[in-house]
């Protein structure tokens, strides 16, 4: 349990510290811890695809494809967070398999964000789709999922920076230990990196306020987000919002990254690394953002068409949609029965047998009483003249 103690609420009136005291744990499943950082990784992740999916049908991208995305993204990104990490720290793992206890914590944003680059154009090749296209339907919307994240690090008291008189300055300690890991508030922390603050040439009060760095990079998240949002209506060339935000990020993690207590160095140098790519992401990306900005001007280019919305019916139109269904069905049933009963008028009754022989059927014709004759009957005169010459022989 960590007890949190920001410098605007020192003191009350009475005297009393304002604190705030919580676990890292959130709750646990048979057993198994759930921190909270790992919940608010996952709502991050969720939002972000959810963003993403909605910029990409704009730009032309279908959902089913988007799906792909995502996936891959989050698998690759994981991977690459943590890889970064392991890399620029293998002083830490004394054991193989501590790398795979990610648990433990130990991802770094920029393994994450090359990690999901490297997902994001294997499934642009895949699928056959332009890798900038993709890439500015997505990678703008990560901000949400880092913007939310860093709140895992309160939860963890950890990405904090050194010494503050500023209001909003905080400090943290240990009350009780009731997880399966050690836990180190910045008191804690502070006191055991001491040497190691000296050698890097940074002199930190233990028991003194910190920089709440984690929140400076949630909050330049949140504003970095909200003016790409707007600026895709203006949107020149494609790869444009992808620049934009390692622009924006670059520049803000390189100052937020010179206040950080617990950064990652270049070996053998007073260099930070993040600080260092954070540094080439804003000059690198500002760069192309007004070169690709000038031949956009001069020649525009062909931008992507929003794949089309399928309307949302409302229950008022299925309703209508089920009665007029059985309107027709009924009017079909109708129309059936007035044609059988025509046909039974036509026919007669068509279940009824056929009468027995010589009671008559009404398909064979009627005989007459009298049958006509075979041969014709001779006429009167002949027949007389034949009797006399008869009589006149005899």
């Amino acid at each position: 349990m960590y007890h949190v103690v920001f410098k605007i609420f020192e003191k009350l009136s009475d005297g009393s510290d304002v604190a705030f005291e919580f676990s890292p744990v959130a709750f646990t499943v048979f057993g198994k811890e759930i921190v909270w950082y790992a919940i608010l990784i996952t709502i991050g992740m969720i939002l972000s695809a959810v963003y993403a999916f909605n910029r990409g049908r704009k730009l032309g991208i279908k959902t089913d494809y988007m799906y792909d995305y995502a996936i891959f993204t989050i698998i690759l990104g994981v991977i690459g967070a943590r890889l970064y990490y392991v890399l620029t720290s293998l002083d830490r793992y004394t054991k193989f398999v501590q790398v795979f206890e990610i648990w433990n914590g130990g991802l770094a944003i920029y393994g994450g964000i090359i990690g999901g680059a490297i997902a994001i154009i294997i499934v642009s090749l895949f699928r056959k789709i332009n890798i900038l296209t993709a890439l500015d339907a997505i990678a703008p919307s990560v901000m949400i999922g880092q913007a939310i994240g860093r709140w895992g690090n309160y939860f963890n008291q950890e990405a904090f920076g050194c010494n503050t008189t500023l209001p909003w300055g905080m400090k943290s300690w240990v009350v009780t230990q009731n997880s399966n890991y050690s836990l180190e508030g910045t008191v804690e922390y502070l006191k055991s990196a001491q040497q190691s603050l000296v050698d890097q040439g940074m002199t930190v009060d233990p028991n003194g306020y910190v920089h709440p760095t984690f929140l400076y990079e949630s909050l330049w998240n949140v504003i970095g987000f909200v003016i790409i949002h707007f600026m895709y209506k203006k949107r020149k060339f494609k790869g444009q919002m992808f620049l934009m935000y390692i622009t924006w990020y670059g520049l803000g993690r390189a100052f937020i990254e010179m206040l950080r207590t617990d950064s990652l160095y270049i070996p053998g140098t007073p260099v930070r690394i993040s600080m260092a790519i954070g540094a080439a992401c804003f000059i690198v990306g500002l760069a192309l953002l007004i070169i690709l900005g000038v031949r956009a001007k001069k020649n525009p280019p062909v931008l992507e068409t929003p794949v089309p919305k399928e309307p949302r019916k409302s229950k008022k139109n299925k309703a209508e949609e089920i009665e007029e269904i059985k309107e027709v069905s009924e009017e079909e049933t109708a129309a059936e029965n007035i044609e059988d009963g025509e046909a039974e008028e036509i026919t007669g009754e068509p279940d009824k047998e056929p009468e027995e022989a010589g009671e008559g059927s009404p398909d064979e014709p009627e005989e007459t009483a009298e049958e006509a004759p075979d041969e014709p009957e001779e006429p009167a005169e002949e027949t007389q003249k034949e009797e006399k010459e008869d009589g006149d022989g005899n």
